[in-house]
């Protein structure tokens, strides 16, 4: 019996710490200025966490069925050496008049990749954790195809992330708009091969108790075994097709994914609440209804359309920057997708559903919509709607909208209570950094890049190196102290571009600096037992000291004398950023090479007299209550007789 309890004791105590645990990464806490200017929001503006608010993301999975069949062109390689082909099915500059020959609106940041490329996933899923998206909705709009090889990998790629510290969006369906025999099809083939199987149950984004799909209840008939498992299985609603949808009461189960401004409220609860919104980045829309992105007739809704004479207006530089849609380059300011979040978030729903994240491809058609050489749904960087950072002149505008308009709908987490008061020995024992708070965490785990991409392609991408998983600082009067810790021991200083620390001192972008950095050490490789820290001015560096640091295995620490960073005040506030490997002449490359901490233009935010709102870490501290468990269980009997309600007068 002893025995027995001895193996039990320590099978537990193995399982303790054979599990990876993770401190919480805490995305919705870091800052960011974008390339326009435009700020994120923080605490102060935008309030703390909102209970039961979600953002869902249109998103495809299809980009693999036909990469060996066609090179990936652009539209903008062929108008802009051949702007009278606009229109025009028979120029020869298409190459191939064929119906749906799929062409891209512009080259993304990752390239012409395809969905199998895991690379591109990983990357996706920290993207869209970091945006504090809760769900993507895979397309599968045009039944019967369901694009199995793409989610399983997608599935595969973000369990490990999750596994990994990635707070990755949960996954859902929406299923062809009719109803018919191939809807039903699609259903019975995501649940039969996904959703039954078990595999990946911590993956599914779960509405009313249930894994939600969005499609039609009509497709299914309750007598059939699978199909009345099937219907007992998911929430359903149902999908609307059109953009021009009048509000729906609370009895209909619909849902939409984009609609024209003022958009469609969907769903309204008992209380008067609306379930669900959509916001979209542009509409293949224009006063006469449905046409197409390069329609010659009307006003066609892109990027910089808006609804009469809407302007937003932000602060960068000491002056106020007024945007609408006279102003130059005004496709870049997002003034559509701005408008559409204002509408949303003043509506106050559940559930905005975003369009859309990644889907690039500009199909061409003979005719659509009375337009010839169509191209319905994406055509160049103005009349397109995709918000993954392009290669193009996009580049991450739309992210960092996108993660602004999130943080002002969901609110946000507070800063941890700062407890870093204290002197650092940077060459004694790295244990001095364990009282010593907060701790900024970042994700472990990241990949290297040798895949595939559409026909002609191939992307390699080996700068992955050192994984930056935590940093820490520590001040006292005279200089402030950063701590760095990777996964692994460091490689040496002498590697090309070795780990560094940048940091941002003045958040208003009226001093000189690089990408928002006024400082950086390591620009310059280590010499002689002293960094160099260097002040930034656009491409240009100075130097401004030497400063001291240690390699303890994994860790790097440094000292810097607060006078040479102008941080004199009583309070010690900063915004920094580490990364390894950048080989880069901008921003763009913290998304691609080597590692960062955090990811993109993100930073970190110091500040000493951060204290955390008492009530941060209690939002969800009933949720096991007896009052809202029984809350729950009327909730989930009330769904299901809706439901029946839906599919009975169908």
């Amino acid at each position: 019996m002893k025995k027995a309890i001895s193996l039990f004791i320590c099978l537990l105590l193995l399982l303790t710490f054979a599990v990876p645990s993770f401190a919480a990464v805490k995305p919705t806490t870091w800052a960011a200025t974008d390339a326009l200017g435009r700020t994120l929001s923080d605490r102060s503006t935008v309030g703390g966490e909102r209970e039961e608010k979600f953002v869902g993301m249109f998103y495809w999975i299809w980009h693999y069925p036909w990469v060996n069949d066609w090179a990936p062109l652009t539209t903008g390689s062929v108008l802009d050496v051949y702007p009278e082909a606009v229109n025009d099915w028979s120029h020869p500059a298409w190459e191939q008049s064929i119906d749906g020959r799929p062409y891209f609106w512009d080259e993304p940041l990752y390239g012409f990749y395809t969905n199998t490329d895991e690379y591109v996933l990983r990357k996706h899923a920290e993207l869209l954790a970091d945006a504090d998206i809760d769900a993507v909705f895979f397309d599968a709009t045009n039944p019967p195809q369901v694009f199995p090889d793409g989610y399983e990998t997608l599935c595969r790629v973000w369990k490990e992330a999750k596994s990994q510290g990635v707070n990755v969006p949960q996954i859902a369906f929406i299923l062809g708009f009719s109803g018919d025999e191939d809807a039903r099809a699609q259903l019975r083939d995501i649940y039969t091969n996904l959703y039954s199987t078990g595999r990946y149950d911590d993956l599914f984004f779960l509405w009313e108790g249930k894994p939600l799909v969005m499609a039609d209840l009509k497709s299914l008939d309750i007598k059939d075994d699978l199909d009345r498992e099937i219907f007992n299985y998911f929430t359903f609603r149902d999908n609307e097709a059109t953009y021009f949808a009048d509000d729906t009461s609370f009895v209909k189960d619909t849902w939409g994914w984009c609609s024209d401004y003022p958009q469609t409220k969907f769903g309204k609860s008992i209380g008067g609440n609306v379930e669900q919104m959509c916001v979209s980045v542009a509409q293949n829309a224009n006063e006469f209804g449905l046409a197409a992105m390069n329609s010659p007739v009307g006003t066609v809704q892109g990027r910089d359309f808006t609804d009469g004479d809407y302007s937003y207006s932000y602060t960068f530089g000491g002056k106020t920057v007024t945007v609408d849609k006279t102003t130059e380059n005004a496709h870049y300011y997002g003034l559509n997708f701005q408008q559409q979040w204002d509408y949303a978030i003043a509506q106050d729903p559940k559930m905005i559903f975003v369009t859309g994240f990644n889907e690039w491809i500009a199909g061409r058609w003979q005719e659509w919509t009375g337009t010839e050489n169509a191209f319905p749904d994406q055509y160049d960087p103005r009349y397109s709607r995709d918000i993954e950072p392009s290669a193009g002149e996009l580049k991450d505008h739309y992210y960092y909208q996108l993660v602004e308009n999130v943080r002002r709908f969901k609110g946000v987490e507070s800063l941890d209570t700062a407890d870093a008061d204290q002197s650092i020995d940077i060459h004694g024992d790295v244990t001095q950094w364990d009282s010593i708070f907060p701790s900024y965490d970042h994700y472990e785990g990241g990949k290297n890049r040798d895949s595939h991409g559409w026909k002609g392609y191939h992307y390699t991408n080996d700068t992955f190196r050192n994984d930056i998983v935590q940093a820490k600082i520590a001040y006292d009067s005279e200089y402030v102290y950063f701590y760095v810790r990777t996964a692994d021991d460091l490689t040496p200083e002498t590697d090309p571009d070795w780990v560094r620390l940048l940091i941002d001192t003045d958040t208003t972008g009226c001093t000189s600096n690089w990408e928002g950095f006024e400082f950086v050490v390591n620009r310059e490789n280590p010499k002689n037992g002293k960094a160099t820290l260097e002040k930034a001015d656009g491409l240009a560096f100075e130097k401004v000291c030497e400063v001291d640091y240690s390699v303890q295995g994994n860790c790097l620490q440094l000292q810097i004398p607060r006078c040479a960073l102008g941080l004199t005040a009583d309070t010690v506030k900063f915004n920094f950023k580490w990364s390894d490997n950048l080989q880069g002449a901008d921003a763009l490359a913290f998304y691609t090479n080597g590692d960062c901490a955090p990811g993109g233009r993100f930073t970190f935010v110091f500040d000493s007299s951060a204290v955390a709102d008492a009530d941060a870490d209690t939002d969800h501290a009933d949720e096991n209550s007896l009052r809202t468990r029984i809350c729950a269980y009327f909730s989930r009997l009330y769904a299901d007789f809706r439901k029946w309600m839906n599919y009975l007068f169908r």
